[in-house]
């Protein structure tokens, strides 16, 4: 995993139609303009408090298993880069998952190297090795977090792909095209 600039990703949000959702000044969501292809899926458990988006297909899952549908959804799309954009500042982000991560060694590398990351939003970019370290991030942050600000967002620099992790028990997903929406709801929807 390594920090790109800010600048790098817009690039990315334009190519594949997302651009910055104005929900609050200390968090960022992003949001994807697709057209009519757009599809949303709402994964969540049934104590979540998070609302799903207007039109969004609504599938319950367990809080214990969210890191594991989000690491099926790397694998069944074939994601092969990630860039993962809090929606916070980074300190919060590192400060919640402090605790449960401080035995996982590629974890410690990255908490090491992002002093100077800690209050931006700089994206990191994960690529298939690193995708073990990103699922315990999502396990921790599902685990530790107690903020919408600890949140993360996923985006896919090779597909309209935007994925919001909220540690509130949500996964929303973003999808540009009925393609892939098609390839995840016969994997949830069932």
């Amino acid at each position: 995993m390594e920090f790109v600039s800010e600048s790098e990703v817009n690039e990315v949000l334009s190519s594949q139609g997302i651009e910055h959702d104005p929900r609050g000044d200390e968090k960022i969501f992003l949001k994807m303009n697709a057209g009519d292809e757009h599809v949303r899926l709402h994964l969540s458990t049934a104590e979540s408090p998070v609302e799903p988006a207007d039109g969004a297909t609504v599938i319950s899952v367990e809080m214990e298993r969210l890191p594991q549908v989000i690491e099926h959804i790397i694998h069944l799309l074939h994601m092969d880069q990630i860039l993962l954009v809090p929606v916070g500042k980074w300190r919060k982000v590192f400060d919640a998952v402090a605790f449960s991560l401080a035995e996982n060694e590629d974890w410690q590398e990255i908490d090491a190297a992002a002093t100077v990351e800690l209050n931006t939003r700089d994206p990191l970019l994960c690529e298939p090795q690193d995708f073990h370290t990103l699922i315990a991030l999502i396990g921790a942050l599902m685990n530790d977090a107690d903020s919408e600000g600890q949140g993360m967002l996923m985006i896919s620099p090779a597909a309209p792909i935007l994925i919001e992790v909220n540690p509130a028990g949500a996964i929303r997903i973003d999808l540009g095209n009925q393609v892939l929406a098609d390839e995840l709801e016969d994997a949830f929807v069932r």
